[in-house]
């Protein structure tokens, strides 16, 4: 071992510095200095450790396992071997996507008799409130697929976000789909690409991006990274197609692309109501009736033409098999433009709410009959329910709830005015429309089926329980008569009975 001697100061001793460093030293990245007559090296006596030399020395240069994946991708292969999936979100180092050693299907998502299911499930419950698919057309491409194992990649991922956001949306049924979750079918989907930024906004894609959003939403909260990130690029994406994709689509795609705009509109209006702060899809100045989409059944959307009004009225309309679900939809979307518009001033008054809830009955007061909630009229038995339209009624509760919860909370902004106001009259007004809203919503909880909730996915459970924390609030803050009070303590009680039922935990 050749060394160096420095002269030190005051010349008591010679430090000698080391060519080759002791292990302490050198995993310290620090200078190994000896003094001419002591053995061990300045740092390992003050640190009082062995001053040892043991430990081989690292090679200079690339780790292997970097050189050998390097010359994979010369030779035109990827090396699999000890990689593990990408986590959400994340890509390798050179940004692709992680692919999987072997083309993966639909077997991979679950067993066919299992995916047939649940994509059952998904047209018969799920539908009605989100009606973004063409049932002929998108089980015609599942058969073909089991038959011919000829699909691709971004057809698979529609599939797996379908599933995702049936086994979400459906908690009650979630036993009947054993292995299959959210997390494993986004897993999938990412295998597949799911974030190849190579890939093209399309029409499947969106809906992909959607159904995902909305099954993480409910998995994990709107708050969560993944949702935040699986809505904006839903929202992107829709954006990008209506203003630069929508004339050379077809037309059945675009009245899919504006149903699907509705849908994440209303959802946005929800999340807002939560507090959220999601990417605007529409601004409140914006008119949003040339966004809505015609009411066409599955047979206009596969002739490509819709004359417009019931098929007896048009002597060219074909016979229509199957109910058009948009009529409720378009209600839906106009019921959250109309709180949309409430908040888009910064200085609310109380009138001008009231106005807005004046205008959300009014959307009510509309709808064709098959749509208006009247307790007289839906059977508290599940046969009869399935018997009467069910996906119709699936709707029905839709729309009411969430005009319920939007009048709540627009009281509830009343009610905060007219505190900071010192009035003392409108408060109680106020709380009587409160005790309404609550009446109501109970007659709806007590004379729907549990199915019917159940359809209507797990969403409407953070709707039913904000309108209830308002009672809570009432009672706890005593701001009401004593006789108001017992009241709205029993439908408290009543309120929290149905929701126990319905807030369904996964096991």
């Amino acid at each position: 071992m050749s060394q160096e001697a420095d002269p030190v100061e005051a010349g008591t001793s010679t430090r000698i510095r080391s060519s080759a460093a002791c292990d302490g030293c050198r995993a310290r990245k620090v200078k190994c200095v000896f003094k001419s007559d002591q053995a061990k090296c300045t740092t390992c006596v003050d640190l009082n450790i062995a001053c040892l030399k043991i430990q081989p020395r690292k090679k200079r240069g690339p780790k292997n396992r970097y050189v050998r994946a390097l010359q994979s991708q010369l030779d035109g292969e990827t090396c699999f071997e000890n990689l593990q999936p990408l986590d959400l979100g994340k890509q390798n180092a050179l940004g692709s996507p992680y692919s999987p050693a072997a083309p993966l299907s639909l077997l991979d998502i679950a067993p066919r008799d299992l995916l047939d299911q649940i994509l059952t499930d998904w047209f018969g419950w799920i539908h009605p409130v989100a009606p973004i698919l063409h049932r002929g057309q998108f089980m015609a491409r599942i058969d073909e697929a089991w038959t011919t194992g000829d699909i691709s990649s971004s057809f698979s991922i529609l599939v797996a976000s379908i599933c995702a956001a049936t086994v979400a949306s459906i908690r009650r049924r979630r036993p009947l789909y054993g292995t299959v979750s959210v997390d494993g079918c986004l897993e999938y989907a990412e295998r597949l690409g799911l974030w190849n930024r190579a890939n093209a906004i399309t029409l499947e894609w969106s809906l992909a991006m959607y159904n995902f959003s909305s099954a993480t939403n409910l998995e994990n909260g709107q708050h969560s990274p993944a949702c935040c990130r699986l809505g904006a690029e839903a929202t992107i994406a829709v954006k990008y197609l209506l203003y630069h994709e929508m004339d050379r689509m077809s037309f059945m795609d675009q009245q899919i692309l504006k149903r699907l705009y509705c849908l994440l509109y209303a959802g946005q209006c929800t999340g807002d109501m939560f507090g959220g702060h999601g990417i605007i899809l529409h601004p409140a100045h914006e008119n949003i009736q040339s966004l809505l989409p015609l009411e066409a059944s599955d047979e206009d959307l596969l002739r490509g033409v819709y004359e417009g009004g019931a098929p007896d009225q048009s002597p060219n309309a074909s016979s229509s098999t199957t109910p058009s679900y948009v009529p409720g939809l378009n209600a839906l979307a106009r019921l959250f433009s109309i709180w949309q518009s409430s908040q888009a001033t910064s200085t609310r008054t109380i009138s001008r709410l009231q106005e807005h809830i004046d205008r959300t009955q009014h959307i009510l007061d509309e709808l064709p009959p098959e749509l208006s909630w009247n307790p007289s009229s839906r059977s508290l038995s599940t046969t009869q329910s399935f018997v009467s339209d069910f996906g119709t009624d699936v709707q029905t509760v839709n729309l009411k709830v969430s005009q319920l919860h939007i009048r709540a909370n627009l009281l509830e902004q009343m009610h905060a005015l007219a505190r900071t106001e010192n009035m003392l009259l409108t408060p109680s007004i106020i709380l009587e429309e409160r005790h309404r809203v609550v009446n109501e919503l109970l007659d709806v909880l007590y004379n729907a089926s549990y199915e019917v909730f159940d359809a209507n996915g797990y969403s409407i459970v953070p709707k039913i329980r904000d309108i209830g924390s308002t009672l809570l609030d009432e009672i706890r803050s005593g701001e009401a008569s004593h006789g108001t009070t017992l009241q709205a303590s029993v439908n408290l009680d009543r309120l929290l009975a149905k929701l126990e039922d319905l807030d369904v935990v996964p096991m």
